[in-house]
C-alpha cells in the first residue's frame, strides 16, 4: 500500500469512527432507531421501575421529528410494545392501530395516530403520562413464564402504515402476587436524557479521533519524505518501487560514504 493510499484508509476509517460517534449516517432507506427516556411525569428524572398502575412519562430528543409532517406527507405518530428482539418495523399501523402486540396507554387509550407538527414534522404534545395497567400477566408472560422483556417507545410511520424512525426503551416486566395488577416493571440500560448530556461526549471524542488521525497522517507524511529522499533516483516513491518488484540493494551515499541502510 502506498504512503497516498495508507492516508485515503486512515481518513476513511477516522469519518467512519467520529459518524458512528456523533450518531449520524445509516444504511439507506433503514428505519432510523434512537433512545427514549422513561421519567417521572412532569419531570425529565429518570424513572427507573414501578408497579402495574405507576405512571410514567416520555422524554424524546430535542428536535425528534418524522421525515415528513402530517398535513402534507401523510405521517403520523404511534406508540408500540413489541417482544424484545423484535423491530418495530415489523408492526403496521396502517389501520391507526399496531397490527401486532400492544402500545402505550395514556387516559385510558392507545395511544397513536397522532399528527406531527406542521411542515416540521416534529413530535408534539406526548401526554403527560402513560400507563401500563391495561397489560395484563397474560399479555406479558409466555405460558408458564414469570418475566419477559419487552421493546417499547414513540415511532414515526409513513402514509402505508410503514415504520420510518423510532425512539425505543427496553422494559422488564416481572409477575408479583402483590401488585394490584400482577406484575412489576424495570427500565433496562436507561440511557441518558437523549439530545443533551450525552452529545457533549460523543463530541469530545469525536475531536480525539480527529485529534489520532491528524498525528498519524502527519507521521505518514513524514515517513513518506523520508523514503522519498533514499530513492534510486529516478522520483519514483519507495512504495511504487517495491509493487513494481523486488529492488537492488542500495548502493553507498556519495556525501557520506555510508549505505542508506546504514543510516
Amino acid at each position: 500500500m502506498t504512503t497516498r493510499r495508507a492516508l485515503v484508509a486512515v481518513a476513511a476509517v477516522t469519518a467512519s469512527a467520529l459518524a458512528a460517534v456523533l450518531g449520524v449516517g445509516g444504511a439507506a432507506g433503514a428505519a432510523t432507531a434512537s433512545a427514549e427516556l422513561i421519567v417521572r411525569p412532569g419531570t425529565t428524572t429518570p424513572l427507573g421501575a414501578g408497579g402495574s398502575a405507576t405512571p410514567y412519562a416520555v422524554v424524546l430528543p430535542s428536535g425528534a421529528s418524522c421525515p415528513g409532517d402530517t398535513a402534507h406527507d401523510g405521517y403520523h405518530v404511534f406508540s408500540y410494545l413489541v417482544p424484545e428482539g423484535t423491530s418495530p418495523t415489523e408492526v403496521s399501523f396502517k389501520t391507526g392501530l399496531p397490527g401486532r402486540w400492544f402500545g402505550y396507554i395514556a387516559d385510558g387509550a392507545y395511544y397513536g395516530a397522532v399528527n406531527t407538527a406542521e411542515s416540521t414534522g416534529q413530535v408534539v404534545g406526548l401526554p403527560r403520562s402513560f400507563t401500563w395497567s391495561r397489560l395484563t400477566p397474560a399479555d406479558l408472560f409466555a405460558s408458564g413464564a414469570h418475566t419477559a422483556a419487552w421493546q417499547g417507545g414513540i415511532a414515526c410511520a409513513d402514509v402505508h402504515g410503514v415504520v420510518t424512525n423510532f425512539w425505543n426503551s427496553t422494559i422488564r416486566f416481572t409477575g408479583d402476587t402483590a401488585d394490584p395488577g400482577g406484575f412489576t416493571w424495570a427500565v433496562q440500560r436507561q440511557q441518558a436524557l437523549p439530545g443533551t448530556s450525552s452529545r457533549p461526549v460523543a463530541l469530545w471524542v469525536g475531536i480525539g479521533l480527529v485529534v489520532i488521525a491528524s498525528g498519524a497522517a502527519a507521521y505518514a507524511l513524514r515517513l513518506r519524505r523520508r523514503n522519498g529522499g533514499a530513492s534510486s533516483g529516478n522520483g519514483a516513491d519507495v512504495d511504487a518501487r517495491f509493487a513494481a518488484g523486488p529492488v537492488e540493494p542500495p548502493g553507498p551515499d556519495v556525501s557520506t560514504g555510508a549505505s542508506v541502510g546504514s543510516r
